[in-house]
Parts: structure tokens; C-alpha cells; sequence
């Protein structure tokens, strides 16, 4: 990460010393605030390409600049959400063959996910489906109930993990929005065992 350490003005005029570390060695400038002038259209194009020297310099080709910080640190922009924590033990008992919030909760435990500036969601739930099945998993929005992700077929009964893998957001996804987690089954008996839901978005 590029950092500015020290900016000093040892003799008090308007003169100034900055030392930055740049990929970890430290450079120092000796400068006034007049030098930095803003940058002339002519000038952006010799800057962008010292950016692509630069990262090329760190094995990035080319072909696998799309969607690469060509100036700065790159970081992750991963955020994950519990919407059912783990180590968490919610019996549906008799779930019944409609959907209905697995939290029993006011509201249904709705959860606040901030999907600004996210274009993928990855759904990861645990869960011991007790009964007959066939069970059934989504997550909605809390204002309308308009549906973010459903499966309506988890599978055979039994410890399970669903995950969803990385997937498109859904135009209901926007924002920063309440969602609760639904569940059904095909026979209202059953008594299925929800242990986990994440919400990971990015």
C-alpha cells in the first residue's frame, strides 16, 4: 500500500520534504503546493500507463486486467450476513406446506443487508430436514415479500448443506434491505431443523 510518512517543511518557507513508501521502499519528494497543478488531459494517458507497468510488474497480464484496481490497494469487497447464526437449533415443528419466516421472532428476525455496490450474492445453509419432505428454502424481502432466492427442492432428508455458489442479484436486491428466511415442506408434519443461514454479497 502506498502511504505518504512524513511531510516537513524544514525551513519554513513553502517548501516541503514528503517521504512515501511505495511498494515498500520509501521515495522523497522535495515540493511545493504549486507543483501540484492539476493534471493536464496530455498527462493521463503516461499516468494510466505507469499504472499498467506497475501492475504488470506484479504478474498481471493484459488479458486479466478486466475488473483489477489499476491505482491503489485492491481489497476484498466480500460482506457476509447471518441471517440464522451458526450453532443456532430453529424447529419448525409441523412447518406446515406454505411458506412461513423459520425465525420465530416479531417480524420473522428480519435481517438489514446492505447490497450497495454488490452485483453477486452466495446463499450457504445448514439444516437437518426431519420428515418426508420435499422441503423448500427462500429468502424474501421483508416490505413486499418479493423473493431474493428460493430452492424448492433441498433434497433427500437428513443433515444438508445447501449451498448456492455465486449467483446474479436479483433486481428485488438493492440497497439496504430487510429479508427473513422462509422454509416449507410438501408434507405439513414435518419438523425440520434450520442451524445456519448465510447471506454472502459482493
Amino acid at each position: 500500500m502506498d502511504i505518504c510518512i512524513t511531510s516537513a517543511n524544514p525551513s519554513g518557507c513553502g517548501h516541503f520534504d514528503v517521504t512515501v513508501s511505495v511498494d515498500g521502499a520509501e521515495r522523497t519528494l522535495h515540493l511545493h503546493d504549486d507543483d501540484l497543478f492539476p493534471i493536464t488531459a496530455s498527462e493521463w494517458e503516461p499516468f494510466i500507463r505507469l499504472c499498467l507497468r506497475r501492475l504488470k510488474q506484479t504478474g498481471v497480464t493484459l488479458a486479466q486486467l478486466p475488473g483489477r484496481v489499476t491505482y491503489g490497494e485492491e481489497a476484498t469487497n466480500v460482506k457476509s450476513y447471518d441471517l440464522i447464526a451458526p450453532g443456532a437449533a430453529v424447529t419448525k415443528t409441523n412447518i406446515g406446506t406454505a411458506y412461513s419466516n423459520v425465525l420465530p421472532g416479531a417480524n420473522g428476525q428480519r435481517s438489514l443487508v446492505d447490497f450497495t455496490g454488490c452485483t453477486q450474492f452466495r446463499l450457504i445453509a445448514s439444516a437437518n430436514l426431519v420428515g418426508t419432505g420435499q422441503w423448500g428454502l427462500r429468502v424474501v424481502r421483508d416490505s413486499d415479500d418479493a423473493v431474493l432466492f428460493e430452492n424448492a427442492n433441498l433434497g433427500v432428508a437428513g443433515e444438508r448443506e445447501l449451498d448456492t455458489n455465486w449467483q446474479a442479484l436479483p433486481v428485488a436486491a438493492s440497497g439496504q434491505t430487510l429479508v427473513r428466511v422462509q422454509a416449507k415442506s410438501q408434507t405439513a408434519a414435518d419438523d425440520p431443523v434450520f442451524r445456519r443461514v448465510v447471506l454472502v454479497v459482493r
